[in-house]
């Protein structure tokens, strides 16, 4: 039996349990070969659940062979990040210093819904220390690397999540997003993902700032299950009402609207060559289509991130203070040296901070507010090496600014690749206004058929290497 399957949209998997050329038994047994063969290369699992999705698997056939299947996630291997807590299985969330940490007793919200989905949850995925450092590299899980090219980088905090997904492993995937952890391994990786409306996808603790969102290789994938897990959840007291019925699977056509395109947030932020290479594909795309298209000036006049990187700092120096004495040492030493200044800000700095943090979230708000939608890129370069903490190894997160003012914003933001530079994917970014989630996927999903070229997943077999 081939295992091509797996680079399939999920519609053909589907197609195969309706016709009962496959089960779920069959897909769940080629995945877990998959991890075996492929894993090793990228370092993306954190930990396989083999018997649990065994468990899954057998229940979803028996629903598939009786015809009364639970949705479009019934049967379809799918992994979550390690900080998403699920019963039984480990959360160390990145950190060495967690690695004794007992296993969840209980299942987080976004976990919970893809049981009741019928989902099997092969495992978890890697992710770097405290999900502070937007690469893909971990004092207990060590490198993960990019499938494209094992010498790069798979971005992060959600590493484990675009390196499995781009390998094969899983149609879709849990991550989490504070500053773009799930649209930067999508940019990075060559994916699909969604950083919702703050609120529209429940998680816990509950966050304005962090949510969970869906990742995968097709918008189709993303948007099932973005509605699988958009919804209530008396545990996350921000949550949303639910959405007015299930994401339309149409794309949005781009006639008419007004779309701005964001090549540059500001002084010495703005995107290499080759990425605004890309962005103006996307552009010209959407121009064709009948989209009013503008060039966006710059929203900052001063670079606005020292506030918000401070803000970040005093959240991991938190995280740090929490975890034993003796085992702080073994936290990754670029994030100890980073956070380190934020145990030593006092309530007024760190209040001083929240404000010009809303200050600039609100300048980004009004900017993007002239526009139906806004485009931009999710990276500045095209990647970096594997082993690297991010382009400035003192500060982990400050490449993340075309990404992290849509969490503050609570604006919907998703990643999609558009092309690609010397081998590598290179993404944009479609921001929409709040709670406008499935317009924002529909868009996305348009302009996904607008893309030039097709994507033929790497094998690892094939993959490059040091730069061969």
């Amino acid at each position: 039996m081939s295992d091509d399957v797996l680079d399939s949209p999920a519609d053909v998997v589907r197609e195969a349990y309706r016709s009962g050329t496959l089960t779920p038994v069959d897909v769940l047994a080629l995945t877990l070969a998959r991890i075996d063969a492929r894993n090793p290369a990228v370092n993306a699992m954190a930990y396989v659940d083999a018997d649990g999705a065994a468990t899954a698997a057998e229940a979803a056939a028996h629903r598939w062979a009786a015809g009364t299947p639970l949705g479009p996630l019934d049967g379809l291997p799918v992994t979550i990040k390690d900080s998403v807590h699920a019963v039984g299985t480990p959360w160390r969330h990145g950190c060495a210093a967690n690695a004794d940490v007992p296993d969840s007793t209980f299942d987080s919200p976004p976990a919970a819904r893809l049981k009741e989905a019928g989902a099997v949850i092969v495992g978890k995925t890697t992710m770097p220390d405290f999900g502070m450092m937007a690469a893909g590299v971990s004092s207990l899980y060590g490198i993960t690397r990019n499938p494209w090219d094992t010498s790069r980088n798979s971005g992060g905090s959600s590493a484990g999540a675009g390196a499995a997904l781009a390998s094969g492993i899983g149609f879709s995937a849990v991550g989490t997003d504070i500053a773009g952890s799930v649209r930067l391994p999508a940019g990075h990786c060559g994916l699909v993902a969604l950083k919702p409306t703050q609120g529209r996808i429940p998680h816990t603790a509950p966050s304005t700032m962090r949510s969970a969102g869906p990742m995968g290789r097709t918008v189709d994938d993303v948007m099932d299950m973005y509605d699988v897990l958009s919804g209530p959840d008396v545990r996350d007291l921000w949550s949303l009402a639910p959405p007015s019925g299930p994401t339309p699977r149409n794309p949005l056509t781009p006639n008419g609207l007004r779309i701005g395109v964001l090549p540059e947030l500001g002084p010495n932020f703005g995107a290499d060559e080759a990425v605004l290479a890309v962005l103006a594909d996307a552009a010209a795309a959407l121009r064709e289509g009948g989209a009013e298209v503008s060039t966006m000036a710059p929203p900052f006049r001063d670079d606005p991130y020292p506030a918000l990187d401070r803000l970040f700092q005093v959240r991991a120096a938190a995280e740090l203070e929490s975890i034993r004495e003796d085992l702080r040492e073994l936290v990754h030493p670029a994030i100890r040296g980073w956070c380190g200044p934020g145990a030593d800000r006092s309530a007024t700095d760190f209040t001083r901070d929240g404000e010009a943090v809303a200050r600039s979230a609100e300048l980004v708000r009004a900017a993007t507010a002239e526009f139906d939608y806004v485009i931009s890129p999710v990276i500045p370069t095209v990647g970096f090496a594997a082993e690297d903490v991010g382009l400035d190894p003192s500060h982990p997160l400050a490449h993340c600014g075309f990404t992290a003012w849509a969490n503050q914003t609570a604006q919907p933001a998703a990643a999609l690749c558009f092309g690609f530079a010397g081998g590598m994917p290179i993404g944009i970014q479609v921001i929409g206004p709040r709670f406008a989630d499935s317009e924002v996927l529909r868009l996305t999903k348009w302009l996904e058929s607008k893309r030039p070229g097709t994507i033929t997943w790497p094998d690892q077999a094939a993959v490059r290497t040091g730069g061969n």
